[in-house]
């Protein structure tokens, strides 16, 4: 005997129902897993009276302050050229960082007649909360708003990720108005995904189930703004293959700068700031991106 018409409405609508529980258990689950991955992510350091340096004690005067981000508080530190309209840089930094890891950095822009400012994200260093994709987001807006209002006569003002911080920084840098003048990506990775396997904080066959929170790749494909990427051949955590990546993804104006022989972290060790600095410092200084050359 056929079916009737209407059974068959019936059966089909019991099947779509059914595949769409599916599909919303199947998205509940990747959301759980998400939230499960993201608590252990990050790693924040907090302040102590042990690591409290601040770039006064090493010669360049600076505001120590704190503002608003959400409902929390976050810690920051500007140390201002001595020209109101010297170039300046708002730094987004890395994952185990807080300010203090910083100071000799903005001691070193200081003497180059540059501004700067860094922020701790929710959950570093003093800063109020955890630490998580929502929040950081909040956390690089409400930086950037501060980061303007402490550079009022500025002549060019440049936005810069370090690590961890170039997926905070890309993640909301289409949303920063007035929009920066140019951006440098230091140390940078693809995405986060791809962090965390080459990092070692999640398998590969674990990252292909999460959701991708911070796709720098993408982010870069759809910006104009001049580019500096900085990246040392002998980065022990994430590969120089990710700058390379990036450099090919970015749509504007770009220039890779490959450093030879530094770790990772040679950004914050004083012993090697002033070779890791050097062309980032010449292109704040200039407003130029290095012409092409050899590595």
């Amino acid at each position: 005997m056929a079916k009737s018409p209407a059974g068959s409405a019936r059966k089909l609508r019991q099947w779509l129902a059914g595949g769409a529980c599916l599909l919303l258990l199947a998205a509940a689950a990747r959301h759980a897993l998400f939230l499960a991955v993201e608590r252990d992510a990050f790693e924040p350091k907090q302040a102590g009276s042990a690591d409290a340096v601040t770039p006064d004690r090493l010669g360049a005067p600076s505001r120590q302050f704190a503002f608003s981000s959400g409902a929390r508080t976050l810690r920051g530190s500007c140390v201002l050229a001595q020209a109101a309209e010297a170039p300046a840089v708002l730094i987004y930094h890395g994952d185990e960082e807080n300010l203090s890891d910083w100071a000799s950095a903005q001691v070193l822009l200081y003497r180059n007649g540059i501004s700067s400012c860094v922020f701790d994200y929710s959950g570093y260093g003093a800063s109020d909360g955890k630490p998580g994709v929502v929040n950081l987001h909040e956390d690089g807006v409400a930086a950037y708003g501060q980061f303007l209002a402490a550079t009022p006569l500025s002549s060019r003002r440049y936005v810069m990720g370090f690590s961890l911080g170039s997926a905070v920084l890309l993640d909301v840098i289409s949303t920063l108005r007035p929009a920066p003048d140019g951006l440098v990506i230091a140390a940078g990775f693809t995405s986060a995904r791809e962090a965390a396997v080459v990092t070692g904080r999640v398998p590969a066959w674990l990252a292909r189930l999460l959701p991708e929170p911070w796709d720098n790749e993408m982010h870069l494909h759809h910006l104009q703004l001049p580019l500096l990427l900085v990246h040392s051949r002998a980065d022990e955590v994430i590969p120089f293959a990710h700058a390379e990546r990036l450099e090919r993804a970015a749509a504007g104006a770009r220039r890779l700068v490959a450093l030879p022989a530094l770790p990772h972290d040679a950004a914050t060790e004083p012993e090697r700031q002033d070779a890791f600095w050097a062309p980032i410092i010449a292109y704040l200084r200039s407003g130029l991106l290095p012409a092409p050359g050899p590595d």
